[in-house]
Formats: C-alpha cells, sequence, structure tokens
C-alpha cells in the first residue's frame, strides 16, 4: 500500500479498521530509517525512531509515524468537512454525532487527555484548521515528554533542545544539486545523521588521529572543536579588506577583515561569520539552547562595532552553531536577504530555500570535521 493511499484511508475510516496497515507502514518506515543510518549497524533504537519521526521544527526528521498521524487523522477530516458532510446528507435524516465519530473521538482523547476536544463535537465550535490543531498539539506533547520517557541524558537533552532552535533542521529541505555544492557523500550524510541522532561514532579514549593531542568521544564533540583538519576537502574563501580596520601609521590589519562586504544595505555592511558549538563545557543544570550562538553574536559586535560605526559602516554579526540554529542578527540578515531575492525573481522559491542552503552549507563543514576522523571500519 502507498503511503498516499494510506494516509486517504486514515482520514477516512475509524482508526481500529487501519491497525494491520499502520503497523506495516511504521515496521517499513523504521527498516529504511535505520538501514540508511546506521546501515545494519547498532544504536538505533525507540529514541532514534522517535526523533526521526517528530516534525522538523520539534526537532525531528519530519518523517511521520503512520500510529502518530492516525491519532488524530480521522476526527480532523470529519471536522473539517462537516459542511459538505450537511450538505450531502441534508434529506437523509442524519442528525447529530454519528456513532464512528463519537468512538473516535473517544479514542484520540486517550491520546491527547488534557486537550479540550468538545469544541470538536460541534461544526459551530470545531477549529478553522482542525488538522494543524491536532497535529501540534499532539506532537508538542511527545516533544515535551520526551525526556521522562526516554530518561534522557544531560547531553541527550541539550542535543534535543538544539535540534529545536530556530532554522537548526532547515538543511533537510535542500535539493541535493551538485552544480551548487549542495550535496553530500553517503557516508557524510549519514555521519551529520548519526552526530543529531545521538547515536556513538567513535571508541572512547582512542587519541585523535588529525590533531594527536586528545582523546576522542564517542560522540564525536572533540572532532567538532578540533582546529587541524588537513585533507578534509574545505576551501578558504577570501576575505573582504576593509581599509578602516588598518592602523596607518604601521600599515598592517589590527583586526580581521570583513568575511563578506556587502554594498546597498542603506550603508555598506561588514559581515562577519563566527561559528560555535553549544555543548561547550556543558554543565547538569542550566543549559540553554541558542545561547552560545547570542554570546559570540554580542562579543563580536563589542569588537567590530565601533569602529564599523565611525567609518560610516554598519557591522552585521552572523553567528550559528554547529546544529544549525541562527543567532539573532543572522536571522535578520538572511531574512532580509531573502526578501530581495523573492522581490527580484519571477518565481520565487520557498520561504525556506535562503536558509536552507546556508544549513546545508554549515552541516557539510561539520560532516567534514567529524568524517575526518571515523574509523576506517565505518567509512
Amino acid at each position: 500500500m502507498g503511503v498516499a493511499k494510506l494516509l486517504f484511508g486514515l482520514r477516512t475510516c475509524q482508526p481500529h479498521l487501519m491497525e494491520d496497515a499502520i503497523s506495516r507502514l511504521d515496521d517499513g518506515l523504521r527498516k529504511a530509517i535505520e538501514d540508511i543510518v546506521v546501515g545494519g549497524g547498532p544504536f538505533f533504537g525507540d529514541l532514534q525512531w522517535r526523533l526521526a519521526s517528530l516534525p522538523m521544527r520539534l526537532g525531528g526528521l519530519g518523517l511521520f509515524s503512520a500510529r502518530d498521524v492516525g491519532a488524530y487523522a480521522f476526527v480532523a477530516s470529519r471536522a473539517q468537512s462537516w459542511e459538505l458532510q450537511d450538505h450531502i446528507l441534508r434529506n437523509g435524516g442524519v442528525v447529530g454525532l454519528d456513532p464512528d465519530y463519537q468512538q473516535a473521538l473517544e479514542r484520540l482523547n486517550v491520546s491527547l487527555p488534557d486537550l479540550d476536544i468538545g469544541g470538536f463535537s460541534n461544526k459551530d465550535t470545531a477549529p478553522s484548521k482542525p488538522q494543524k490543531t491536532l497535529a501540534n498539539a499532539l506532537f508538542s506533547k511527545i516533544a515535551q515528554s520526551l525526556g521522562e520517557a526516554f530518561d534522557l541524558s544531560p547531553r541527550q537533552k541539550a542535543v534535543f533542545e538544539c535540534l529545536k532552535g530556530p532554522h537548526a533542521q532547515e538543511f533537510l529541505t535542500v535539493i541535493p544539486i551538485e552544480g551548487l555544492g549542495q550535496c553530500m557523500s553517503a557516508v557524510e550524510y549519514r555521519t551529520i545523521l548519526k552526530y543529531r541522532l545521538m547515536i556513538p561514532m567513535y571508541p572512547e579514549d582512542e587519541t585523535c588521529p588529525i590533531c594527536r593531542k586528545a582523546c576522542m568521544d564517542k560522540y564525536g564533540e572533540h572532532a567538532v572543536h578540533c582546529k587541524e583538519l588537513p585533507g578534509a576537502g574545505i576551501s578558504a574563501k577570501k576575505e573582504a579588506p576593509v581599509n578602516f580596520l588598518t592602523d596607518p601609521t604601521e600599515g598592517r590589519s589590527t583586526l580581521r577583515p570583513a568575511d563578506l562586504l556587502v554594498f546597498g544595505w542603506g550603508e555598506h555592511a561588514c559581515v562577519d561569520l563566527t561559528g560555535v558549538s553549544p555543548l561547550v563545557g556543558l554543565k547538569e543544570n542550566g543549559f540553554l539552547a541558542g545561547l552560545a550562538a547570542r554570546k559570540a553574536e554580542s562579543k563580536k559586535v563589542d569588537k567590530h562595532a565601533k569602529a564599523c560605526a565611525e567609518n560610516q559602516h554598519v557591522f552585521i554579526p552572523f553567528a550559528f552553531d554547529t546544529f544549525g540554529s541562527l543567532a539573532p542578527e543572522a536571522i535578520n540578515f538572511l531574512t532580509r536577504v531573502q526578501r530581495v531575492i523573492h522581490s527580484n525573481c519571477s518565481t520565487p522559491r520557498g520561504q525556506g530555500f535562503v536558509f536552507g542552503r546556508l544549513g546545508f552549507a554549515i552541516q557539510k563543514g561539520l560532516a567534514a570535521q567529524l568524517v575526518a576522523r571515523l574509523p576506517s571500519v565505518l567509512m
């Protein structure tokens, strides 16, 4: 049975009638994801399946489980088509709720006991977008209870919070195009998924094969921070020289040149990129997702903003973390860039086009760091 046919069945048939189809599809979907991520290897468990099946905005891969969708699809479909049902059955003598719908509501109440579903009992009080309402309620409940359901460690909780950060999952929406650099090898993509799904990749306490100064950890945090990366395939881009960052008496740069110089930004804008790991110095309590990127943004402003302002330039800090979450100034910058692109294109791309390309570039760079240190048996 195809996915489209199954979804049609979930929306038009009572949930209990679809149990066998739901189980079959979920078993096949989980096996396919497991093959892609670990290739038959270990460590793909219930936690990884749960993360993969969450919406991207909640830190998942957006590969919805049929069982999750089946919890609300029938009720949402009936509520959404209430006016049409009344029109079709206007001479049929059908009044009030039918037993099938009542039974589905009771089943839904088991999945969402805290949600007031009374409004779904009347067409005048039913939400205008019932499927979105129910899906948001269900997946939010699942995400909120994830820590308790799987007894997550402090690191796992921190990673999950990072995956929910602003635009952290945008890279998943990018269409692979080799000519634009929007492509990864199978090993790179699998490694990125393992890193985000919290799957061990490295033998613990072995010396880093690149720097030979520190020990590896199983999740790859040293690989993210290690500054030595010969032969990883990352090409250096030229920076933009900015005259006012040069000491006129010595004729040499006293500050780093801008990573990007943008003309016509009201005043010309100097953009400085900085990437950080949000898990550096992770403690048992007090972790706040996005804080590392915001701190890096603030430090850049303190260092460069005054010199830029004194020379009629705007300074834009562009801070991001290794999970792809962006600091506020970076989001504002890309939002404006995206708006300009859309205003100059007859057929503009989707709203996340610019964010998706940037997110992919971040993850591709991270993949190079991780893959360069993988044991040869996992290549």
